[in-house]
């Protein structure tokens, strides 16, 4: 029996073995189909990709939800093409386990059926004037008040009960996801020794390539990260993620970022009359459309935002101007339409 086969005997035997070393597990798989060598590489690049990602966030290999595939896909910043030729090989492996174990769940088919595999990017989506106002209005702007007083007579409470601590995180993660166009590997990772003491600017480097940029956030957002970081610190939270999980420091899951973020964008109203998705996504490209109309060119947007070249900054700007058409709306001629541009002096 060749090396291949051995290895495709080994690990497509049992469950376990894809559970236990997935990534030879899946080079079996490979093999026993007889991809092309070219296609074999980009594939086990790709599922390489999805089980550091699966690593990181504590999910072990098979169990990861619709949810979690959306979610991955999301923060891989893939072209729609890409984004569904990432859930196809998924379904197909899954596919094959189905073989191994009668009613196995397809988490990247129910993916596909949630339209959780289609992403934004044809066409790019952004928040409505509206939109961002509300959200502003409804969620940050409440974050802003530390929520360590008492309602009752507005005496120091002392110590943010679980619910008022979670709140204040979510309506922080909003605050930096639309005032500083963050992504939510991003955001999840972001550090304490990060953010500038008045929360003007946030120090950030990229995974990809280690390069550093400076995130500058707009003025709406910057008192509820403030009043975050207040109640992070009197409820003795753990370790120097901003935005953890738990008061034990534990870092918050991508799906339940994804969640937290979704339940504010539906308190506030803004996804009662929309077509499109709204996502953490969504709060990125209307962060950059606030850059634009504040005067910023696209070359100026994607350093701001440490996107992976500047042409992502022309390409975002076109999808901006084409949304504008799309949704009927006159393309800002006066940079004091945005709602406080940063400053960058």
């Amino acid at each position: 029996m060749s090396a291949d086969g051995l290895t495709s005997a080994l690990f497509d035997a049992d469950l376990d073995a894809w559970r236990n070393q997935p990534e030879r597990a899946f080079d079996g798989w490979l093999a026993r189909h007889g991809f092309r060598q070219g296609t074999a590489v980009v594939y086990r690049s790709m599922w390489g990709k999805l089980l550091r990602w699966s690593g990181e966030r504590g999910v072990a290999p098979l169990a990861w939800s619709a949810e979690q595939i959306g979610a991955f896909l999301d923060e891989q910043d893939l072209h729609k093409h890409h984004r569904y030729r990432y859930a196809r090989l998924i379904e197909r492996v899954f596919h094959h386990l189905s073989q191994l174990q009668d009613g196995l769940h397809n988490p990247a088919s129910q993916a596909v059926r949630a339209h959780l595999a289609e992403g934004e990017n044809d066409p790019t989506a952004f928040l409505l004037p509206a939109e961002r106002d509300i959200l502003i209005a409804r969620v940050l702007a409440p974050a802003a008040a530390s929520p360590l007083t008492d309602g009752k007579d507005g005496k120091d409470s002392g110590m943010p009960s679980p619910t008022q601590w979670k709140r204040a995180r979510d309506a922080a993660l909003v605050a930096v996801l639309l005032g500083a166009g963050l992504k939510v590997g991003e955001a999840r990772m972001l550090r304490t020794d990060s953010i500038e003491a008045d929360v003007s600017v946030l120090r950030l480097v990229r995974a990809d390539n280690g390069r550093a940029y400076a995130a500058p956030v707009f003025p709406f957002a910057r008192a509820a990260v403030l009043a975050w970081l207040e109640t992070r610190a009197a409820s003795g939270t753990h370790g120097d993620l901003v935005f953890p999980a738990m008061p034990s420091g534990r870092p918050l899951h991508a799906a339940s970022l994804y969640r937290r973020v979704e339940i504010l964008l539906d308190e506030a109203g803004v996804l009662a009359e929309r077509s499109e998705r709204a996502s953490p996504q969504t709060l990125r490209n209307t962060c950059c459309a606030l850059h634009f109309e504040a005067g910023a060119s696209p070359a100026e947007v994607a350093q701001r935002l440490g996107m992976r070249d500047l042409e992502s900054g022309w390409r975002l700007r076109t999808a901006f101007e084409a949304w504008q058409a799309r949704a009927g709306l006159v393309p800002a001629q006066n940079p004091a339409t945005a709602p406080g541009a940063p400053d960058l002096a």
